[in-house]
């Protein structure tokens, strides 16, 4: 993707220098990023378009996640959400600490090593996704047809908190592939998720396609078992 344009030449070289600074002197590249953001009109029409009907702490909610003793953070699928998300994070490390975030979501042996981790699995993607955004335009996002959802008891959540972490231990500690282990973390991760947001319908989804998938990987019988009695008990599952 060719990067043109005054604004995008310059957004390119102050997320460049924010890469390649110190941790000591990472806010002052942080702030550039933001005053690069706040002057060129074509990023300020674009964060505008991003910004429209999000909701800044619901998407931290989702994107934030944990499991057993690990914590994520999960960029959203969406190029708009991406900027939108990010965008406002690093506004928001104006109030909070960029280094107390990265310990708990990018930990790693030195802080350093911890920033890299962040800038490569959140910045660059921001970047990525607000200069497409830029150069090629947003699309209409087309409109679907909205459902109820039925929220699950929280029962559902609290019941099935130690089976996750059962799960999680034993999907990190079987002798499988690791494309296998990490299709299966990443199917743990949508069910907690689903669980998180007690949505009944996505909790039964998402649990039909991960139990399969323990299932034929001959994993996790007896907490398969047991979740299965939750949900049922929760009329989640017939």
């Amino acid at each position: 993707m060719p990067y043109n344009g005054e604004g995008v030449q310059a957004l390119v070289c102050a997320l460049d220098d924010m890469k390649n600074s110190t941790l000591v002197y990472v806010d002052l590249s942080r702030q550039r990023v933001l005053k690069c953001l706040a002057y060129y009109e074509e990023f300020k029409s674009v964060l505008a378009r991003c910004n429209q009907g999000f909701d800044f702490n619901a998407e931290m909610s989702k994107a934030c996640v944990s499991i057993g003793e690990e914590n994520y953070f999960r960029l959203p699928e969406g190029k708009k959400e991406i900027v939108a998300l990010v965008a406002n994070l690093l506004m928001e490390f104006d109030r909070v600490s960029m280094l107390t975030f990265l310990h708990m979501f990018f930990p790693a042996k030195t802080e350093t090593e911890s920033f890299d981790f962040f800038m490569q699995g959140v910045v660059e993607p921001f970047k990525l996704a607000l200069v497409d955004l830029v150069v090629n335009g947003i699309e209409e996002t087309p409109k679907v047809v909205e459902r109820t959802v039925e929220f699950a008891s929280a029962g559902v959540q609290q019941q099935a908190e130690h089976l996750i972490r059962d799960v999680y231990y034993v999907i990190n500690s079987a002798s499988i592939d690791d494309e296998l282990r990490s299709n299966l973390s990443v199917m743990l991760e949508g069910f907690a998720a689903a669980l998180d947001a007690r949505d009944s319908l996505m909790i039964r989804a998402i649990w039909l396609g991960f139990k399969g998938a323990l299932e034929a990987a001959r994993l996790c019988k007896k907490e398969v078992a047991q979740i299965d009695e939750v949900l049922r008990q929760y009329l989640l599952s017939k």
